[in-house]
């Protein structure tokens, strides 16, 4: 853990943590085209929406093809979610306005086992590159359609980061 959040988010000046929530039994997330602020969380209890603007957490209800990737949920206005998560998909690594988030995987041999450490960079546009992660395989982050929040989500809960307005 970095500080008080998970990722290290102190150095990305034109961005804030909006959300950090332990999501127990997470499995799928995705952000609304419609309305880009608005990210379906899927876990194993529970599905929510995060208002990543306001930084509030709705119960809503959606069906989910964990096959075909995608969710449909009557509380956000798109037809079909595209979802993302630990067993699949991807969401942008990079943003519109240039931003974007790289890594850099090495095996190590911990506990008796083989394991992956992952080391997380984010690059802003203007160049200027921070690691915000380095630990074990994360499930999943990018960036939301529109490029204003980023999500961070691995075994200890899921970050969402807004851009600052300008």
């Amino acid at each position: 853990m970095y500080g008080t959040h998970w990722i290290d988010a102190e150095k990305l000046d034109g961005w804030c943590v909006s959300i950090e929530k332990v999501v127990g039994g997470f499995i799928w997330l995705g952000f609304s085209k419609a309305e880009p602020w608005k990210m379906l969380c899927i876990s194993a209890d529970k599905t929510t929406i995060f208002d990543c603007n306001s930084g509030t957490i709705t119960k809503t209800d959606c069906a989910y093809d964990e096959d075909a990737l995608f969710a449909l949920c009557e509380d956000l206005k798109d037809d079909m979610i595209t979802i993302a998560g630990q067993y699949g998909g991807s969401l942008p690594q990079t943003s519109p306005q240039g931003d974007m988030v790289t890594n850099e995987c090495r095996n190590v041999f911990e506990y008796g086992k083989d394991l992956v450490r992952e080391r997380v960079f984010f690059t802003s546009a203007d160049g200027a590159k921070h690691e915000i992660y380095e630990g074990y395989t994360p499930y999943i982050y990018g960036f939301s359609h529109d490029g204003n929040y980023f999500v961070f989500a691995h075994d200890g809960g899921v970050t969402v980061l807004k851009r600052k307005v300008r």
